[in-house]
């Protein structure tokens, strides 16, 4: 119990999809430095491919990660535990359509490990749908990144 309440800390506190929201412009620290106004904007984890129009996603992603997390943390390939400790980041772009179903996933990013790119992809699907974006949202739909880092 103790091995897995290490590796659960471990995971939540290096996972990109966990913690308290951050700035929409705070760019990541491992990926590209965004320009002003470049229409990017960055959520604890989740990259904003599309114009948010000025609506504050903050709420409405940290309860889309928090699903995700909770998916993905279920679906944990045994050598990312204690001892083994694999380390990997898998990146992840998709569509969330105004009724919340999710739509067009890619592999942006592999962790070089299919076990890991398997759990982060299954995290997704197994989810199906979020709640509808919200009513201030006008656009067509909202384009994310999502990156999920084991043991980084």
């Amino acid at each position: 119990m103790k091995r897995l309440n290490a590796f659960c800390c471990a995971v939540a506190l290096t996972c990109a999809c966990v913690g308290v929201a951050q700035d929409l412009k705070q760019a990541p620290a491992d990926g590209p430095t965004e320009a002003a106004g470049d229409g990017h904007a960055f959520h604890q984890g989740a990259e904003i491919l599309s114009d948010t129009q000025g609506v504050d996603l903050q709420p409405y992603l940290r309860d889309a990660i928090r699903q995700i997390y909770a998916q993905w943390l279920a679906l944990m390939p045994e050598e990312a535990k204690p001892p083994q400790n694999q380390k990997g980041m898998t990146s992840i772009r998709f569509t969330i359509n105004p009724d919340g179903t999710i739509a067009a996933m890619h592999l942006d990013g592999s962790a070089q490990d299919a076990a890991l790119d398997r759990a982060a992809w299954g995290a997704m699907t197994g989810l199906g749908r979020f709640p509808a974006l919200p009513k201030e949202f006008h656009g067509p739909d909202l384009e994310l990144r999502i990156y999920f880092r084991v043991n980084q």
